[in-house]
Parts: C-alpha cells; sequence; structure tokens
C-alpha cells in the first residue's frame, strides 16, 4: 500500500483571507501615508538669483577675453592680466556650490555646481600653464558653461511647482 501525502486544500482558510486583507489594507494606508514625502527641495528664488548673477559675470568674462584675444590676435592672452577676474569668480562658484550643498535633497544642482566648478578649475588652470587661450577654446568653454548654467537654472525652476501640482492632499 502506498501512502500519499496529505490533500491540499483547494481553498485559501478563512484565517489567511482575513490576515492578507488586514495586510493589505496596513500596506495601503502605509503607501497613501507617503504621499508626503518630499524628494527634491523648495524652489529658492536666491539660488536662482545666484545662478544668473554668477552666470552673467562668467559670459562677461569670457566676453572680455574673446575680445581681447580679437585685438591681440596672434598675440598672447597673458594669464596675468586675468588672474583677478579668475579668481573672483572662482569664489562666486563655491559660493553657488556651497549654497547647493547645504540644501537637503538637492542632488542635481549639486552635481551640476560641482561640475560647473571643476571646468572653471581646469580652464583657470590651463590659462596659468600656457599662459595663453586659444580663440577656438574660448568660444567652446563659455558654451560650455552656458549649457551648464542652463541645467542649474533648469533644475532649479523644475523645484517651483504650483502648490496643487506638488501637494495631493489639496485635492
Amino acid at each position: 500500500m502506498q501512502m500519499r501525502p496529505p490533500a491540499v486544500p483547494a481553498t485559501v482558510p478563512p484565517t489567511f483571507r482575513w490576515l492578507s486583507l488586514v495586510f493589505s489594507v496596513l500596506l495601503f494606508g502605509f503607501l497613501a501615508s507617503c504621499s508626503g514625502v518630499k524628494l527634491v527641495p523648495d524652489y529658492d528664488a536666491e539660488a536662482a538669483k545666484a545662478i544668473t548673477d554668477t552666470s552673467a559675470e562668467v559670459f562677461a568674462f569670457y566676453d572680455k577675453m574673446i575680445e581681447a584675444k580679437a585685438k591681440a590676435n596672434p598675440a598672447k592672452l597673458p594669464y596675468a592680466a586675468f588672474a583677478g577676474d579668475w579668481g573672483k569668480i572662482e569664489t562666486d562658484v563655491r559660493v553657488l556650490m556651497v549654497r547647493e550643498e547645504s540644501r537637503p535633497l538637492n542632488t542635481e544642482s549639486q552635481r551640476i555646481a560641482r561640475t560647473i566648478l571643476e571646468f572653471w578649475q581646469k580652464y583657470r588652470a590651463g590659462h596659468q600653464k600656457t599662459d595663453d587661450y586659444s580663440a577656438f577654446l574660448l568660444g567652446q568653454h563659455r558654451d560650455r558653461f552656458q549649457r551648464l548654467f542652463t541645467a542649474a537654472l533648469v533644475a532649479e525652476k523644475a523645484k517651483a511647482l504650483a502648490v496643487e501640482d506638488s501637494d495631493a492632499k489639496k485635492e
């Protein structure tokens, strides 16, 4: 005689059904309560102004160097003539980075500010090393900074959602 394993009931016992229902309700309640979780910081008008002010300084600096290069062609653009501007703008970029890093949940803006600083330092070191700046690179570098500052401003403005777009509890 062959022994068969006990039969598995075709239906779920009532106690298990009640437990799964309670678990489902608790899970739904937990997920619904998470709607207030913030994933990005609030919009900061001062941060947006700092981005536009710093970008204006960078663009003015590059325009000044492009003009000087056009007038000096083929002469060099000595680093010493622009060292003060390099330093002042680097300070402003560092302040921008500190502002972004001090705001929680702000990783994208922090990454953009850090990238701006890294490129600024790289280009400054290149100008210092060669004691010149090629006309071609001046335009390329200015355009790169324009893209980076645009990305920084777009990232900040994305935080400016209207209340009705950011608070599901209002409706």
